[in-house]
């Protein structure tokens, strides 16, 4: 019996490789490209906000500073009022929240 066409193992083993290495290469050429994303202009309101509360000092020394001294001479004198729509506030907030 003789088969016509017949290809040894070596000839279709490399046949086969190329193939292999060909849809490797139309793939990588097909794929889409990175992801991205865009942030909405409130969105990079938002982030410059936050950037700029972290460079804020925790501590206000000037603030604390100044309460200092009126409070070593005497001099200090906090508004009731303000202390007191300061509490009311607060209040009001959490029950919002």
């Amino acid at each position: 019996m003789k088969i016509n066409g017949y290809k040894p193992t070596g000839e279709v083993f490399k046949a086969y490789q190329q193939n292999k290495v060909d849809k490797n290469k139309s793939n990588k050429a097909s794929q889409p490209a990175a992801d991205s994303v865009q942030l909405s202009h409130e969105a990079k309101f938002k982030k410059e906000i936050e950037n700029t509360l972290k460079e804020l000092p925790e501590v206000r020394e000037d603030i604390v500073n100044k309460l200092k001294k009126e409070i070593q001479a005497g001099t200090y004198k906090p508004d009731a009022h303000k202390i007191a729509d300061g509490i009311l506030q607060e209040r009001l907030l959490d029950k919002e929240i």
